[in-house]
């Protein structure tokens, strides 16, 4: 086996060969065609590698550590492998396994069962996770993720193969013997004679090692196979943390699931890396266990696992998402947050329709796989079933007449369950259709995602990756503004924007499920502004190509009407009545789990007492129930405290939660503490995270790490309003509207809870403040006393006798031949505090990634202001606190840095500290930000930051272009920012008539996108109406036109009070209302005639808006024009008619209305034609009936001698038509 491959670096390494034994990843080993040299590992990760090829791949083969097993140790494992190999894409987890034999599948020592996915399940279930029920039967939770398309292909193509001929896998089990001789004993086939299987309830002597003294009598008599090559099963396999080994146990969980084989460490990997296992079978999960298959089982699993790898082409695994990406595992030891950023700075572009994973990363960084997983895990299976057999949904999930469907409930009555139940059936869905489910949960625990813009850049970058994962082209126009407004040197987008990228990719990818869950958590811009879009999007069959959307939320939006209202056609599911048999599978499955640790009562009568009182009081809301268990378990230990507590339930949530509050421990305030930072951090804590966060008060100046507080007191302080997720260890509130009830009533709640949001971010930013001061970190470059390196070099006439040849310098210089001279020189030896221990400061990364946002609201009088100035200006190589990123490392670079971050976060405090360097901060605050493309007061312009602003223009020249050609104004004017448009227009010497390079004025950008409060200020400070603008050459428009254009009634109306002409002309010698016409807006033609514009003007070819409204078909315009109109029947240029134009056009209506008010249907044009003959001409049989019908003379001949039947020529509809409108046969042509 060859070993000589070099210059691999780690990213070459694509696919992940996991083992949990040592005689599995020897069997691995043993399968590379050859073997590669080690790499460095990085710090974080303590496996141990084995590297090389394999058909196409380069693999990685990593194996647990002896003697560790279990779908923890499997995690971390992986999850360490990601630091160092980050390009890996799957897993294949490889080895040995037990065999569940049946009636149904004949499994066999020997054979192979590989993981396959189910309706339910991804191929793996967790047998072990989940609810006991009481007849001792486990019900799994949630789902584990499946292996990617691309391996599943692979397994189909090799399923359909072995039905054609035999498996490669003693070929291959062949090569690797001859490799290595060694591996002849190991990989033969032990022999059917050993292949022994026990009757179920037969368990073995735990005193004897082997079973030749079991009774033979409890054999199971099989059929011989007579062959012995191993037998491929595809099904779902069972990991857990425990070895399974009673017979009993193992049929029963089989029957019930339909599982062909039991493992340890497959759970732990699903959901942490995309993987498929495949396990050779060595024994039969019993207690008849022995290890005399468990080689042959290896060595068979690894040959399978390269056929597999045989038919998957190279190409397609690198198409595939980086599985390091997907990762749910929480690292509070993150690195350092620099490096964070620039290291997406180093990745290798891809083609022009794909995008790069650190693009996407800067798209959105919501994880909706891992939030799905999270929330899924809190369902209980059998319920939401109700909502899934529901009419309404059924026909939503499988038809496409409604395409819209709203799921409405009060707080905590199991909405996103309902949601977590429908991603699931979509997802399956999705895999059938090839099509993608793209959703969004909607979490008041980060406030920075309750943003319309935030929900779609994860829509939009969810549907990329779909594009992009199933190998189709991304439109280039879509991957082009996604770099415009993502790339380090970026345009922020707005929601506009972002709504239009939307737009497109929705009529890009058909038949796609839309879910958006708790919508309603948004604000009541962000909140309309979506329902507004998704009213459109979904508003025709056409718009929609096959595509449908979910929406759950409360019964009543504030702000906002009912959703069925702005949305007719939506079909709607209320969870009210619907939900009760589901909360009360809930209460029983909660009820037996919590006497699994304590037992409430033994009086069966009193139990059952609780499990009907709870449900009756329950009124459909499932965190009530669960509220009341909890308060029961923790305060009732005799029957009459239970009958007492029961008498006296709370009404409703918020007595509930008052009950709750007054338990909480005041000891320390840590508990007060708890409550702040699950309120008011930017994210939710790591447990560990939050022990170091409520360790100390914002006054210390020392660390001390003997007052962390353990898990279970910090859980238990808070009285059932906060838990620890056992998902991903965060610290979350019990139900988001436990936040919502704190912040009604603060004051009268809980003594030392914040009184509003501003004290709570500021009281979290203090303590931020706190962390980073002390002294620990104040550990920066050091010299160690007394330490010098000595370091020869040559000296520097070596040095040019060596650039310039011997030959020439040699006369010049005295350098004893034969002898290279050399100069020592000593260096100080120097010393730096490694990042390293950073990790074991829990909470020092969110201190480092928050403090600044937290303090937005700080003034130089609050008595943190010394810390938070020390902190912002200090700059450390060894602690880098600064969430900003500098272009440089000088003190302008930092400034800027500084001075950019504060602009963008609207962060006053900050600013004013970067203004205190008024004299460095000319020299840069005109320059584009760092990670964007617009200079400070531009950016802050086009984003409406009114206080920053108006701070900029003091230190600013307001009328410099951008890259974009842009002065700040066209940018305030552009978003409508109308405080921001007065405040800039009223600066001395702003020009409020200043060119974009584009030759726009703010006007008329204003003007264009619909902003009528900003186009009045303009016009108030003079801006000119009437000035044409110029985008993408002529014709030219004036503001007044765009507006016209545009359908933007309320800007017209503004230029139109302010005195303007509504006939002003283009270079085309056109009005607005010829525009509004074209365009289709009816109630800007409607206004401009209001307002005297000329319904009988004519352009540069004779057109009058009649003319046009003909064109275009609107009858109703037609109608108002002439209403207004002197000459119903005017002539252009080309001597044609409304009534010509509308019937080439076939606009049958208007042709209709003008003849009604004196139009001539016999009219000739220039050509010498009739409209009759022009139809007859052009063949337009439709148009010649409805002519006729109307009265058009089918004997009128043209001024050129044409009659409309001698234009026939042979064609037989359109001259039958003729003569039976009367028309004479044999009429000539003045041609012939």
């Amino acid at each position: 086996m060859a070993s000589s491959v070099k210059g691999l670096q780690h990213q070459d390494y694509t696919i992940a060969w996991i083992c949990a034994l040592p005689l599995e990843g020897a069997a691995a080993e043993a399968m590379l065609d050859e073997k590669h040299p080690e790499l460095p590992t990085s710090p974080n990760d303590e496996n141990t590698y084995i590297l090389g090829r394999i058909c196409a791949h380069n693999v990685v083969i990593v194996c647990l550590p002896s003697g560790v097993y279990g779908t923890t140790a499997a995690t971390a494992l992986v999850s360490q492998m990601n630091f160092t190999f980050k390009a890996i894409r799957f897993g294949l987890m490889v080895g040995i396994g037990g065999g569940v034999p049946s009636e149904e599948t004949d499994i066999r020592l020997g054979d192979i069962v590989v993981s396959k996915p189910t309706r339910e399940f991804g191929g793996v279930i967790q047998y072990d996770y989940g609810k006991t029920v009481q007849d001792g039967r486990f019900e799994r939770s949630g789902m584990l993720n499946k292996p990617p398309p691309v391996v599943l292909t692979a397994v189909s193509r090799l399923q359909a193969a072995h039905r054609l001929g035999p498996s490669k896998i003693p070929t291959f089990i062949f090569e690797a013997v001859a490799r290595n001789s060694y591996l002849e004993s190991i990989s033969k086939y032990p022999g059917e004679s050993l292949d022994i299987l026990f009757e179920s309830a037969y368990d073995h002597n735990e005193l004897e090692n082997t079973c030749d003294n079991c009774e033979l009598s409890q054999l199971v008599k099989r059929i011989t196979r007579g062959e012995h090559d191993p037998v491929i099963h595809y099904g779902l396999i069972a990991s857990g943390n425990q070895v399974m080994k009673h017979g009993q146990t193992r049929d029963k969980l089989a029957q019930e699931l339909g599982i062909l084989c039991f493992e340890m460490e497959a759970a732990g990997l699903m959901d942490v890396i995309p993987c498929l296992v495949i396990r050779g079978i060595c024994d039969y999960a019993d207690s008849h266990k022995n290890k005399r298959w468990q080689d042959y089982a290896a060595a068979i699993a690894a040959a399978y696992a390269k056929e597999l790898l045989s038919v998957v082409h190279a190409n397609q695994v690198v198409n595939e998402p980086k599985a390091g990406s997907s990762s749910e595992l929480y690292h509070y030891q993150n690195h350092n947050v620099r490096e964070q950023k620039w290291s997406s700075s180093l990745t290798v572009s891809r083609s022009r329709d794909q995008i790069d994973d650190w693009l996407f990363e800067r798209l959105s960084n919501y994880d909706q796989n891992k939030v799905h997983r999270r929330l899924l895990h809190k369902r209980l299976l059998g319920t939401t079933q109700w909502f899934l057999d529901h009419p309404h949904f059924k026909e939503w999930f499988t038809g496409n007449t409604t395409p819209t469907l709203w799921c409405s409930g009060k707080i905590g009555s199991g909405k996103t369950i309902v949601a977590t139940s429908v991603v699931e059936e979509l997802i399956y869905r999705s895999d059938e259709l090839r099509a993608p489910a793209v959703f969004f949960y909607c979490e008041n625990e980060r406030p920075s995602t309750l943003q319309g813009s935030y929900i779609l850049s994860s829509l939009i970058k969810q549907l990329c990756q779909f594009l992009q994962v199933a190998s189709r082209h991304i439109p280039e126009d879509i991957v082009q503004d996604i770099h415009k407004f993502f790339k380090h040197k970026r345009t922020i987008p707005d929601f506009e924007d972002l709504e239009d990228i939307f737009a497109r990719l929705f009529r890009y990818v058909p038949n796609t499920a839309y879910v958006i869950d708790g919508f309603d958590a948004l604000g009541k811009k962000d909140c309309g502004s979506l329902l507004k879009l998704i009213r459109h999007l979904f508003a025709s069959s056409s718009n929609r190509t096959g595509s449908k959307c979910m929406l759950l939320s409360r019964e009543q939006i504030p702000g906002l009407t009912d959703i069925t209202t702005l949305i007719p056609e939506i079909h709607h599911i209320s969870t009210f009545s619907n939900v009760m048999r589901d909360i009360q599978t809930y209460i029983e499955t909660t009820i037996t789990d919590k006497t699994m640790s304590r037992k409430l009562t033994t009086n069966p009568s009193l139990l059952d007492e609780i499990k009907s009182v709870l449900l009756q009081e329950s009124s459909g809301m499932f965190l009530w129930v669960y509220l009341q268990l909890e308060i029961l378990w923790d305060t009732c230990f005799t029957d009459a405290q239970i009958r007492s507590a029961l008498k006296k339930l709370p009404k409703d949530l918020g007595e509930t939660y008052r009950r709750c509050a007054e338990r909480i421990i005041i000891q320390d305030n840590i508990a007060i503490k708890v409550l702040k930072w699950v309120s008011f951090a930017t994210r939710p804590l790591h447990i560990e995270e939050l022990k170091e966060a409520v360790a100390f008060t914002p006054w210390d100046t020392q660390w001390d790490p003997e007052r962390i507080p353990q898990q279970d007191f910090i859980a238990g302080s808070c009285a059932n309003l906060v838990v620890v997720d056992p998902i991903d260890s965060c610290v979350r509130f019990a139900h988001h509207s436990v936040k919502q009830y704190l912040e009604n009533d603060r004051r009268n709640h809980i003594e030392g809870y914040p009184v509003n949001t501003e004290q709570g971010e500021m009281e979290c930013g203090e303590y931020c403040l706190a962390y980073l001061s002390f002294s620990d970190f104040n550990l920066q470059v050091t010299k160690c006393k007394d330490e010098e390196l000595t370091v020869n070099v040559p000296a520097p006439a070596t040095l040019m006798n060596g650039v310039l040849g011997s030959s020439f310098i040699a006369p010049f210089l005295r350098i004893p031949r034969g002898r290279k001279a050399f100069v020592p020189v000593r260096i100080p030896n120097i010393h730096q505090t490694g990042t390293s221990g950073r990790a074991k400061y829990k909470f020092l990364n969110y201190a480092v990634s928050n403090w600044a946002i937290h303090t937005k609201h700080i003034s130089n009088t609050s008595s943190s202001w010394k810390r938070f100035e020390q902190v912002a200006t200090s700059f450390s190589s060894t602690w880098n606190f600064h969430p900003w990123v500098c272009g440089g490392r000088s003190h302008r670079s930092r400034l800027h840095g500084l001075f950019g971050w504060a602009v963008k976060e609207q962060h006053e405090a900050l600013l004013s500290i970067a203004l205190k360097s008024k004299k460095d901060l000319l020299a840069v605050c005109e320059l584009p930000l760092v990670d964007e493309n617009l200079p400070a007061l531009h950016l802050a312009s086009k984003l409406g930051y009114y206080a920053i602003v108006k701070t900029l223009l003091h230190l600013c020249r307001v009328n410099v272009l951008d890259v974009e050609g842009y002065a700040p104004l066209h940018h305030a004017a552009s978003k409508g920012h109308f405080s921001v448009v007065k405040l800039i227009s009223r600066v001395k010497g702003s020009d409020v008539d200043i060119l974009s390079r584009s030759g726009c004025t703010p006007l008329f950008l204003a003007a264009t996108n619909g902003h009528a409060s900003a186009s009045s200020i303009l016009v108030e400070k003079n801006a000119g109406i009437g000035r044409e603008c110029g985008v993408g050459g002529p014709p030219l428009l004036t503001p007044l036109s765009a507006a016209a254009k545009n359908g933007h009634r309320e800007v017209v109306e503004v230029f139109l009070q302010s005195g303007i002409k509504p006939e002003s002309e283009d270079s085309q010698w056109r009005t607005p209302i010829f525009i509004a016409i074209e365009k289709g807006h009816r109630p800007v033609v409607k206004l401009l005639l209001e307002w005297g514009a000329n319904p009988d003007h004519k352009d540069r070819r004779g057109f009058t808006p009649l003319s046009t409204a003909a064109i275009h078909g609107d009858k109703r315009v037609v109608q108002m024009l002439l209403e207004k109109c002197k000459n119903h029947d005017p002539e252009d240029d080309t001597g044609r008619t409304p009534f010509f134009w509308a019937s080439r056009y076939k606009n049958v209506g208007a042709m209709k209305i003008l003849l009604e008010n004196g139009a001539e249907c016999n009219h000739t044009d220039l050509d010498g034609d009739t409209p009759l003959v022009a139809a007859v001409k052009r063949n337009d049989a439709n148009i010649v009936r409805a002519l006729l019908e109307l009265g058009a003379d089918p004997n009128k001949e043209g001024d050129n001698g044409d009659s409309p039947e001698f234009c026939v020529q042979g064609l037989g509809e359109i001259r039958d038509l003729l003569i039976e409108y009367g028309a004479q046969s044999g009429a000539s042509s003045s041609l012939g």
